[in-house]
């Protein structure tokens, strides 16, 4: 009797497409990734306060929200591949910025680019990647690129963190020019996504399928649904993701190198789990196993400000950051099987805004709260608000779950964990 093919074999076997896409948005992502984490920390180096970058982060993501109004359609209509490009495009003049300036008006012209990059790359990604597999298969194409993404951020923090201190050390740079090499890494990076992404096949724009009044108004229903959750996660996320770098630095005086490393444990465990993500999905269903995993996230992150012991606190930021990113992948594909091919970029697009408007208002407010030196607010506001965000995804969409057994009754999670 041949044997069963194993869980791993499903994310084997994708066109060469696909595997080129996952490459460029790999490259794409290591470039945000070194940025990300280390920005919080370069402003405090030069002395700038957290309504600086709280500021920085408020323009990044209205620039970014602002894009997202138009990114969709524009993807739909006049093809993925050449929006995908534009976007890779600003991202690069964008990181150019913060790696060959030091000044306040060049890093809000970074800003403002990056944030208008993000805008047109992430819809037109998902909805090109969307096109390379069959439905089936989707849900590991997208994990696949998550995993991918995950395992490359994580090697880039590892590095990313240690980067300034050899400078300093070896080639005797102070701090600001040590820093900057960061984003001179990053920036050279994107390069390299362009190159690959060019490679891909050009997609040929398709004609939306015009249907009755009632259909249209039930996709734009649908999409709202999406967009409610993404919408209180938002702000949740933007008054305390952002600023944990901080948080490690102020309350264990923990070093760059250190939070690197952090942040690099965080993204290979959600790659290790993203492995197994779909499979689960696939028994169980993605609406929940996504609300579970959420439910546990949301139990680590109130626990950090009220535990002493820097080890535990380590293990909780690490659950909490992977659990709650994990299910994106199935998240998406899930959004992708619930609507028409002609709109998902528009509905990703959608969903984006509804999550960067609201985040780049938490990041701005956190920007505030974090100066005042409470630690414990911006957890309380976040953790109040994740609650709210995943009791809306379950109350709108366990009926729709892709199980293969799909709950009956309107507490399906305790029915799903609790039965063999």
């Amino acid at each position: 009797m041949p044997k069963k093919p194993g869980p791993f074999r499903r994310f084997t076997g994708f066109r060469k497409d696909a595997r080129r896409m996952i490459s460029a948005g790999l490259i794409d992502n290591m470039s945000f990734a070194i940025n990300g984490f280390v920005l919080v920390l370069y402003l405090n180096a030069l002395g700038y306060s957290n309504v600086v970058f709280g500021s920085l982060s408020l323009i990044m993501e209205v620039s970014h929200v602002i894009v997202l109004l138009a990114s969709g359609l524009i993807a739909d209509r006049f093809g993925r591949k050449k929006t995908i490009l534009f976007g890779f495009a600003l991202g690069t003049l964008g990181m150019m910025h913060f790696a060959l300036f030091s000044s306040l008006p060049a890093f809000f012209m970074a800003a403002i680019l990056l944030g208008a990059s993000s805008g047109f790359t992430g819809p037109a990604f998902s909805a090109f990647l969307s096109e390379k597999t069959t439905q089936k298969r989707r849900k590991y194409l997208f994990s696949l690129n998550s995993i991918v993404a995950h395992m490359g951020s994580g090697a880039i923090m590892l590095v990313g963190g240690f980067i300034p201190m050899l400078f300093i050390s070896y080639f005797g740079f102070t701090n600001e020019p040590a820093y900057r090499m960061i984003f001179m890494v990053a920036f050279l990076l994107k390069f390299v996504a362009i190159a690959l992404m060019m490679q891909v096949k050009t997609d040929r724009p398709k004609k939306a399928v015009k249907g009755t009044n009632r259909t249209e108004r039930k996709h734009w229903v649908m999409m709202t649904k999406f967009a409610i959750p993404q919408a209180l996660t938002g702000i949740g996320a933007g008054v305390l993701i952002p600023y944990f770098p901080i948080y490690f630095k102020l309350r264990f005086e923990l070093d760059l190198g250190t939070i690197g490393i952090l942040f690099a444990m965080q993204a290979f465990v959600m790659a290790a789990i993203t492995l197994y993500l779909p499979r689960m999905a696939e028994k169980r269903g993605s609406v929940m196993i996504t609300a579970a995993f959420h439910g546990v996230s949301i139990i680590a992150m109130i626990m950090i400000p009220f535990t002493a012991w820097l080890f535990l606190v380590v293990i909780l930021f690490v659950v909490r950051a992977s659990l709650m990113n994990v299910p994106g992948p199935i998240m998406t594909s899930f959004m992708m099987s619930q609507l028409p091919h002609s709109l998902r970029a528009t509905a990703q697009s959608y969903t984006g805004f509804a999550w960067m408007l609201t985040h780049a208002a938490g990041v701005f407010i956190g920007g505030f709260i974090w100066d005042t030196g409470d630690l414990l607010l911006p957890f309380l506001i976040s953790t109040t608000l994740y609650i709210i965000s995943t009791a809306s995804y379950i109350l709108f969409f366990y009926k729709m779950d892709d199980a293969a057994h799909r709950p009956s009754f309107i507490w399906p999670l305790l029915k799903h964990f609790i039965r063999k």
